[in-house]
This record gives C-alpha cells, structure tokens and sequence, in this order.
C-alpha cells in the first residue's frame, strides 16, 4: 500500500488541536465505528456492490467485457457526472488517450466535431437510468454528426451505450439503431462507479493490480486499529469533530500532484452528493499550488478558519529538468523536484504555525495503484460519514428539483 494520511496535526496539543481528548471526538469515534462495522458487514456478506466492485471477481468479469471491444485510435466519452468523472480522473492521472464530452455546452461540442475526426473514435454513450436529458441531448447531436460522415453500419461498429438493462429514452434509442449495449450496474450509483463497466471498460489494467489497491484500504478498514492514521474511521471521525467543534465548513484539496485535478473533482461529486443533505455538510473545493500561492493563498491563510486543508504531496519524478545558471536567482541552487518540494513543505510549516486544520496526504508507488487507492479510500470515508450522521450516502433528491424545474421553464 502507498498511501499514507498523517493527522499529526490534530493529535498533538501543542499545535491546540489535540481532537481525542474531547468530548465530541469520543462521541464521534463510537458513531463512526458504529458505521465502519455496517460497512463491514456490508463487505464480508457481499451484499453492497459498491464494494463488490472492488473484488477480483468483479475486476476479472469487467476484463472480460473489456476484451470484446475493438477500440480505435481515440476513446471517446458522452456522460454527465459519474457516468464519466471517474474515467476522466483516470485518464489525467496515467496521461491516456480519452477524450470527455462530460458538460452540455452546445458551443464547445460544436467546436469538438469540427476539430476532431470522429472516424477515429470508439464512442461510449453513458447514463446510468438512460434519461440523463443533457447525456441525451449530447448522443443526439453527435449522432446527427456521426451520419453525415459515417454510414450507419459503420457507426454501429463504434458507438457503445451503457446503461441500466431496463427501459429508458436511451436504451430504446440504442436497440432501435442496433448499438451495442452494455448494462451498467443497477446497484451501483454513478459517483460510486469508478471501479465498474463505466470506467473499467475504457482501460486496459490487470484486474489484480485495481483490486489489491482497493483492497488495502479495505483492510485499513477491517483491521479497527484506531492509532492508524489511514483508517478511514478515523478520518471520519476527526471531520466530524471539526464541524461540531470547530464550525469548519470547507473541505479543500491542496493539490501539489496536477495529475489529481480531475480526481479531485471527482471527490466534489463523491462528498456533495452523498453528504450534502443535512444543512452542515462541509463544501468540497479543488486548490492546485503552487498556481494558488497566487490568489487564493492570501484567503487560506489570512481568512477564515473555517476550512479543512488535505495537502497532496508533489508527485516527484527523476530529475531530467534541470535549471541552468542564467542569473535567475535562488531558484537555481535547487533542482526543479526539490522546488516544487520546498513550495509544498513551506505551506505545511505556515499552515503549523498558525494552526490552520490541515491532513498531509501522500501516495507513493506506481500512479495506476495510488490512484485506486485514492479512489476507495474516499468511497469507505464518505459511506463511513454518511452512516455515522444516518444519511443515505447513495441518494441526491435535491438535484431533481432542476430537472423539474427545468422543462417547466
């Protein structure tokens, strides 16, 4: 396992934020354990699919669907939220060659069919209940599109639907033009699809390696050793007690690995959605540093204290880049890696000295497995907050109101 969460920070009194001699925390603790043992349960008994995915069985399965496709030079991706946000995490984190239409913008897709010869794609069109209206919107314009330069026996060949195998504007859509389709999940929300056919299909991983880094989280998990760190339990219990206690509000990402961005933002829809419902939820929110240094930095520190910081560590690579002495100040006495290092260690020391709430996070190893650690860490910590604040951490009923709002307008 590579990754490692140090939460120094809060147990140590002379930085006035020694969290488990209070009383919230202890409260906070039992509830937390309280819903690490359900989702436990929930693991040993196989009955979550959530978790299900993140077996060898259920890896090894998706391989197998995976194996049938005939890609071409470009993937391409239409889908909104979860059906795409875990792919794109990935596909920034190992630098693949996907491509997203995940935001209906009629403009940029305008622009996309222009500048892209769509010949050179295989295209997945992906809505978990198949009535995504903005997923819909999207497949009926690139259809339109794929018709004017393709024949229809071609673009069948090419064009992949996932969705659930049941009635829907899309699925009925798919048989009527004969394109291939593959079931998404019905037990398996959208945010919570990283490690299912949405993403794995697009990827060409060992099943082992996907499963034994979610594994290794899982074990964190099971073992209920309440002195480790990276136990997500208690993780959860320290957000817990930041809100009671504190009144923080804001959960921020502190990316010094920009290879995180789109993971990060996959972590907004993860949180948002199956924690925001009970009017105290913390905000989830994405900082790429050292860019932020320069804008949002003087806010962070100089501003409330009501945010919780999680600083990423730099993914530091082999020294290739190398400055030159041309006169360009101190930056030249260090290498490139060590800059970078030095810009993320001197937040954490100014975050220290002024007791700002932060989480030091750190993931070493090769990026496939750190990012699926990643990955299930933040599923077992956000189900584990949703359970300890009897929440249903699998539903989003607010966002219907839009929908309904939306096509009475």
């Amino acid at each position: 396992m590579s990754l490692d969460i140090n939460l120094e920070y809060f147990v140590d009194g002379s930085m006035g934020y020694n969290l488990k001699s209070t009383e919230e925390y202890k409260k906070n603790i039992d509830l937390c354990s309280v819903a690490s043992e359900k989702v436990s349960k929930e693991i040993k008994e196989q009955s979550n699919e959530i978790f299900n995915s993140f077996t060898l069985n259920y890896q090894n399965s998706t391989k197998l669907i995976r194996d049938k496709i005939i890609k071409k030079k470009y993937q391409l991706v239409v889908g909104m939220g979860g059906s795409s946000a875990g792919a794109k995490a990935i596909n920034m984190r190992i630098e693949g060659n996907v491509f997203f239409l995940d935001n209906y913008d009629p403009a940029y897709l305008q622009n996309f069919f222009m500048n892209y010869n769509l010949k050179d794609f295989t295209i997945y069109i992906i809505s978990k209940s198949g009535n995504t209206f903005e997923t819909l919107a999207m497949c009926n314009l690139l259809f339109q599109y794929l018709l004017k330069i393709s024949r229809i026996e071609e673009i069948v060949k090419h064009v992949i639907v996932i969705t659930e195998e049941s009635q829907s504007m899309l699925s009925d859509f798919a048989r009527k033009n004969n394109l291939q389709i593959i079931h998404h999940n019905k037990k398996i929300g959208g945010r919570f699809s990283v490690f299912s056919e949405t993403s794995m299909i697009l990827f060409d991983f060992d099943p082992d390696t996907i499963s034994n880094s979610a594994q290794s989280i899982v074990l964190k998990l099971t073992k209920k050793n309440l002195e480790d760190d990276t136990n997500p339990t208690i993780n959860a219990a320290v957000i817990l007690t930041l809100q009671e206690r504190y009144g923080i509000n804001y959960n921020i990402n502190l990316l010094y690995d920009y290879t995180l961005k789109n993971y990060s933002y996959w972590f907004h829809q993860l949180f948002a959605e199956s924690l925001g419902k009970n009017e105290k939820a913390l905000t989830p929110m994405t900082s790429i540093c050292p860019k932020d240094h320069h804008s949002l930095m003087q806010l962070f520190i100089d501003g409330s204290k009501n945010k919780l910081f999680n600083i990423y560590q730099p993914l530091l690579t082999e020294d290739s880049l190398k400055f030159s002495s041309l006169g360009l100040g101190s930056i030249e006495t260090k290498t490139p890696n060590d800059l970078l290092k030095s810009q993320f260690l001197g937040v954490i020391k100014t975050f220290k000295n002024l007791k700002i709430p932060h989480r030091i996070v750190t993931s070493t190893g090769d990026k496939i497995s750190n990012i699926f650690e990643l990955f299930s860490y933040n599923i077992l910590e956000t189900v584990i907050l949703g359970y300890a604040q009897n929440l249903n951490p699998y539903d989003q009923p607010a966002v219907e109101q839009i929908k309904v709002n939306t096509f009475s307008s």
